[in-house]
């Protein structure tokens, strides 16, 4: 090897040390971010609760919920941007995402809006990041569409069978459909053929990136989108993606429902406000509350109570902590004190592995920072009816 030789490969060893450094550090800064929006989302979730429907405020705080769920979006967006690579594939539920997704972006009085979900809607496998961007891009464009128009915007989803004899460049089997339906200008005949390509745009302020990202998003997941329009009487954008056997159970979940539980619960976290915000909602929902600062005070908590004949319900703890045990090597020490623990992992990390093969390590499930109270109730719910 010449000396040119080894003066690219040592460049080239430091660039990529550097993108492994700048990758770690905004992985952490977005870690530390969804913290604060955790703190955020789950004070005005119990500002909410504790409020009155008609009160004036009421609305406000809704607004600011919306709003922190947005900027949970932007955050994923921003992780998966950084690492420059794909993230895996989950079972999720689009009833949810749908909902949330349509309260961001259509918030205008000036718009009348519906959501039309079937009840039985299956779920799909898909990268819950890249599924919520093609939502809200097709939101987007409709309400951009019905400037100046009004009309009506509709979300609708449902269950679908894909036979031999469609138009669709699809396997048959069952599919999940969403479309998006506007009342807006329309979209001219020979612009349709040329809507998904990167950097077709008609409009001035445009970059013709969203709808080819949305294009390339639902095909790397199986699926299809396609659009149907005439002009001065409004589009309807659907995809199409591959459904699961099980239904979506959030289809008919009722956001506003908080029930009374009991249980004294363990919470391993080292930021004071992750404690504070979840120690208040899980008193909101009935339990008490005991705090661990590393994942030897957590052993050692769950360790004098389970001796003393008074173990925790459940721990809830945080997937790292910076210079002590994280949760991986946490619940495997608690394991060996009590293999029947109820733990669950809670993290910023949506795409670590821990996090998506939580069972594997020993945990009864996972919440993805931030959650809301009814987030908590239900993953709390969930395990405590595990036997």
């Amino acid at each position: 090897m010449n000396d040119n030789d080894l003066t690219e490969s040592l460049a080239r060893k430091q660039t990529t040390q550097s993108d492994a450094i700048d990758k770690s550090i905004t992985s952490e800064v977005i870690h530390d971010f969804k913290n604060i929006l955790t703190g955020i989302l789950g004070n005005l979730a119990l500002a909410r609760d504790w409020s009155d429907p008609k009160d004036k405020a009421y609305p406000f705080i809704e607004a600011a919920e919306r709003v922190t769920k947005h900027a949970n979006q932007l955050a994923l967006q921003l992780l998966a941007a950084s690492r420059g690579s794909k993230a895996p594939k989950v079972e999720i539920g689009l009833s949810k995402l749908i909902r949330e997704c349509t309260d961001l972006i259509i918030t205008d009085n000036a718009f009348d809006f519906s959501i039309d979900i079937d009840p039985d809607l299956s779920m799909v496998l898909a990268d819950e990041t890249k599924i919520i961007q093609v939502l809200n891009n097709l939101l987007i464009n409709a309400k951009q569409a019905s400037l100046d128009r009004g009309g009506h915007i509709s979300v609708i989803a449902r269950n679908v069978q894909i036979g031999q004899d469609t138009n669709f460049n699809l396997k048959p089997g069952r599919y999940v459909k969403v479309s998006v339906v506007d009342q807006g200008c329309g979209i001219a005949p020979e612009n349709i053929n040329k809507i998904f390509k990167l950097h077709f745009t008609t409009k001035e302020e445009g970059n013709g990136i969203g709808l080819a990202t949305c294009f390339y998003a639902i095909q790397d997941h199986g699926g299809t989108i396609h659009v149907e329009s005439k002009v001065d009487e409004g589009s309807t954008f659907s995809f199409l993606l591959p459904a699961l056997d099980r239904s979506d159970a959030d289809a008919t979940e009722d956001e506003a429902t908080i029930h009374q539980s009991s249980g004294h619960i363990l919470v391993m976290d080292d930021e004071e406000l992750v404690q504070q915000i979840v120690g208040d909602m899980l008193q909101h929902l009935g339990y008490t509350v005991c705090f661990a600062n590393s994942g030897e005070e957590a052993v050692k908590s769950y360790r004098q109570a389970f001796e003393a004949s008074a173990p925790f319900a459940a721990v809830i703890m945080d997937l790292s902590l910076p210079g002590t045990m994280g949760g991986q090597q946490t619940i495997a020490k608690i394991r060996e004190i009590d293999p029947e623990v109820k733990a669950i992992l809670s993290s910023g990390h949506v795409n670590d592995p821990v996090v998506r093969n939580c069972r594997e390590y020993g945990f009864f499930g996972a919440i993805n920072k931030p959650y809301s109270l009814k987030d908590l109730q239900n993953i709390l719910s969930f395990c405590l009816a595990q036997n």
